[in-house]
C-alpha cells in the first residue's frame, strides 16, 4: 500500500501549487501596477521622477522640521519656535550640543565645535594658525553653513587659486547657524576671537534673514527688529494663551517628524506608493504647521521687557535694519583688518529678488510662493541693501553683490520657497565666492608670515581652549 501511494500521480499538490503562483504573480502584478500608479503621480505632482533616493532625502529633512529636495514644493522656512536650539548669553542662541553628540562619533565631528554651537565642523573652530593651513570662516545663516559644506569643493578650488593661499590645505570652518542675522555674525565673530581663535580669512554671506526675519516673526510681537530670531520664546515670561499657541505649533512639527520617522522604516521606505502617501500627509502637516504657526503671530504680544527690547520710533524700519546690517558688517571689517584678516561680504542670492533667476515652471512651483512671508520683504529691501553694500565698498570693504549670480542660469536650484540651493546651485555659488575671493588685493599676494606674539588673539602661541 505504502509503494502504491508513492507511485500515485499528485495531481492534488500540484494544483495547489498552480494555485500558489498564480496568487503570488497577481499580487506582485497589482503591487507592480500600484508602484507604476504611484511614480507616475509623483512625477505630476512634483514636476520630476521621483525615487527611493529623493523620498529617503525628503523625510530625512522633514524629520528635522524642513524638506530640501525636489519635493520641496509647497514647504515654508520654518518659523520662529524652533527646536533644537539653546540660549546664549552673547550670540542669542546656538546649536543644541545635545542634539550632534551622536555626530561626534558616526560623522567625525569635533567635539569642541558641537560644545560651542557650531556642530556642522569636523575641525576645531579655535586653533591656533599654521603655516600649511589657511582657516577660512564663514559667517551668516543657514545658506552659509550649507554653502561651508554643499559647496566646500568649489569653493576651495577657487581660493586654491590665491597667491596668498598657494600650497596651503584650505580649511572651511562654518561659524554660520540657521535664522542668524545681523548684529549675530558680528557677534560670533568678537566671541570666537577673544576665545582664541584665528582666520586666514573671513567670509560673511547673508542678506536674506536680515530683511526677513524682523518683518515676520519679530515686529507681530513688538520685538526689536535686531533682536535674535525666536526670542520671545526664549526669554519672555509667557502668558497661558501663547503658551498654548506655542505647546500647538511644537505639537504639529513632533506630528510631522514623526510621520517622516515611521515612513523611513522598513517596509514603507521601499514603496513608492507609501512614499505617495507620506508626501500627501506630510504637506497636510506643513500646512497645518503653518496656520499654528500663523495663528501664533497674530496673537497679541503681552510680553515682558527683556523679550521685547527697546521701543523703537515708528518710523521706516527698514531702513532701520538696513543700517543695522551695513553697520555689523563694517565694524566686522574694521575689527578683521586690526588683526590682519582678509575680510569679504557677500549679498547672497534669493530667489525673491527681481529677475535675479530665470525658472521654468517644475522650478516655481517648488521656490516661489506668492504668500511667502518673506517675499514682500526682500522683494522691496534687497535694492536697499545693494546701496548700502556699495557704501560699503566705497569705505574699502571687499563687499561683492551675489544677489544676481544665477542671472543666466536656467537649470533648477533651488529646493524651498525660501531661500535654500541644492547641490549645484551650492557649487555654482561657492565658485563664486572663491572666485572674488582670489581676485582680491588681499589675497591676491602672498602674505607676511604670522606673527607670534603671546599678547595678539589667536596667535601661533595662543593656545586653542579645549
Amino acid at each position: 500500500m505504502p509503494d502504491a501511494l508513492l507511485r500515485a500521480p499528485l495531481h492534488g499538490p500540484r494544483r495547489a501549487l498552480r494555485r500558489l503562483l498564480l496568487v503570488l504573480s497577481t499580487l506582485l502584478s497589482a503591487v507592480a501596477t500600484l508602484e507604476l500608479f504611484s511614480a507616475v503621480v509623483l512625477r505630476v505632482s512634483e514636476g520630476a521622477w521621483i525615487f527611493h533616493d529623493d523620498l529617503a532625502a525628503a523625510r530625512s529633512h522633514s524629520a528635522g522640521g524642513e524638506r530640501g529636495d525636489a519635493l520641496a514644493a509647497g514647504t515654508r522656512q520654518r518659523a520662529p519656535i524652533r527646536e533644537g536650539r539653546v540660549l546664549h548669553p552673547y550670540l542669542g542662541y546656538v546649536m543644541d550640543p545635545r542634539l550632534a553628540e551622536r555626530g561626534v562619533e558616526r560623522a567625525g565631528l569635533d567635539p569642541l565645535s558641537v560644545e560651542l554651537g557650531f556642530p556642522r565642523n569636523r575641525e576645531p573652530v579655535i586653533q591656533p594658525p599654521a603655516p600649511g593651513r589657511a582657516l577660512i570662516g564663514i559667517f551668516g545663516g543657514s545658506v552659509a553653513d550649507i554653502l561651508s559644506v554643499s559647496g566646500a569643493e568649489a569653493l576651495r578650488a577657487a581660493l586654491a587659486t590665491a597667491p596668498a593661499f598657494a600650497g596651503r590645505e584650505i580649511v572651511l570652518l562654518s561659524l554660520a547657524a540657521p535664522g542668524y542675522k545681523q548684529p549675530q555674525a558680528l557677534m560670533t565673530l568678537n566671541y570666537l576671537l577673544v576665545l582664541g581663535a584665528h582666520f586666514d580669512a573671513v567670509i560673511n554671506l547673508d542678506g536674506a534673514n536680515d530683511l526677513a526675519l524682523p518683518e515676520t516673526e519679530l515686529a507681530p510681537f513688538g520685538v526689536a527688529p535686531f533682536y535674535p530670531r525666536g526670542w520671545y520664546t526664549r526669554a519672555a515670561d509667557l502668558s497661558p494663551e501663547l503658551r498654548l499657541a506655542v505647546g500647538r505649533v511644537a505639537l504639529l512639527e513632533e506630528l510631522r517628524r514623526s510621520a517622516a520617522e515611521l515612513f523611513s522604516r522598513v517596509p514603507l521606505r521601499l514603496s513608492l506608493t507609501s512614499g505617495l502617501v507620506w508626501t500627501a500627509l506630510d504637506r497636510e502637516l506643513a500646512a497645518r504647521v503653518a496656520a499654528a504657526e500663523a495663528a501664533l503671530l497674530a496673537r497679541p504680544s503681552g510680553l515682558d521687557p527683556q523679550a521685547q527690547g527697546p521701543r523703537l520710533p515708528e518710523d521706516d524700519a527698514q531702513a532701520r535694519i538696513v543700517s543695522v546690517w551695513q553697520q555689523s558688517s563694517l565694524q566686522m571689517a574694521r575689527l578683521c583688518k586690526s588683526l590682519g584678516i582678509p575680510y569679504f561680504h557677500f549679498l547672497q542670492p534669493n530667489q525673491y529678488v527681481p529677475d535675479s533667476k530665470p525658472m521654468g515652471e517644475a522650478e516655481r512651483r517648488i521656490a516661489i510662493r506668492e504668500d511667502s512671508p518673506l517675499r514682500l520683504p526682500i522683494e522691496r529691501g534687497y535694492a536697499r541693501l545693494r546701496e548700502a553694500g556699495s557704501a560699503l565698498a566705497a569705505t574699502g570693504v571687499a563687499f561683492t553683490d551675489l544677489s544676481d549670480v544665477f542671472r543666466d542660469v536656467e537649470e533648477p536650484l533651488y529646493l524651498d520657497d525660501c531661500c535654500h540651493l541644492d547641490a549645484r546651485g551650492n557649487q555654482l555659488l561657492g565658485a563664486a565666492v572663491g572666485r572674488a575671493m582670489a581676485r582680491a588685493p588681499g589675497l591676491a599676494a602672498t602674505p607676511p608670515a604670522p606673527e607670534t606674539s603671546p599678547d595678539t588673539p589667536g596667535s601661533a602661541r595662543a593656545p586653542a581652549p579645549r
